[in-house]
C-alpha cells in the first residue's frame, strides 16, 4: 500500500494512502504527480468543496457515540471521502492565504 504526501514549504503536509489520494486528485482533475500553484488553488478548492458536499449528501456521517443502543465493536468504522478530504482542503486554504504551492510525487 503506497502513501502520497502533499507538501508545502511552510504550511505543513498531508499524507494519504495512494488509493485515497488518487480519488482526491481525480475529483480535482489533477495528475498523480505534480503541483498546485497559488493561481490554481481557488478553482481546485471549489472543485474539492463540491466533491465533499456531494459525498456528504450521499453518505451521512454517523459517529459511533451517536448511535442508539449497543455499539458493535466488530463493525468496521467507515471513513467517507469527505472526512479524508478535509485535511487536504485545510492545507489548500492555508497555502492560498500564504501564496504557497503544494507539490506531490507519484
Amino acid at each position: 500500500m503506497s502513501l502520497i504526501t502533499f507538501r508545502s514549504s511552510t504550511q505543513g503536509s498531508v499524507i494519504m494512502f495512494g488509493d485515497n489520494a488518487k480519488q482526491l486528485l481525480s475529483a480535482m482533475a489533477l495528475p498523480e504527480s505534480g503541483e498546485m500553484t497559488t493561481a490554481e488553488l481557488t478553482a481546485k478548492i471549489a472543485l474539492l468543496k463540491a466533491a465533499i458536499d456531494a459525498d456528504k449528501a450521499h453518505n451521512a456521517i454517523v459517529w459511533p457515540e451517536e448511535q442508539d443502543g449497543d455499539i458493535d465493536k466488530e463493525q468496521p468504522i467507515i471513513i467517507h471521502f469527505s472526512q479524508r478530504a478535509t485535511p487536504m482542503l485545510q492545507l489548500m486554504e492555508r497555502c492560498l492565504a500564504a501564496a504557497e504551492t503544494i507539490r506531490w510525487p507519484a
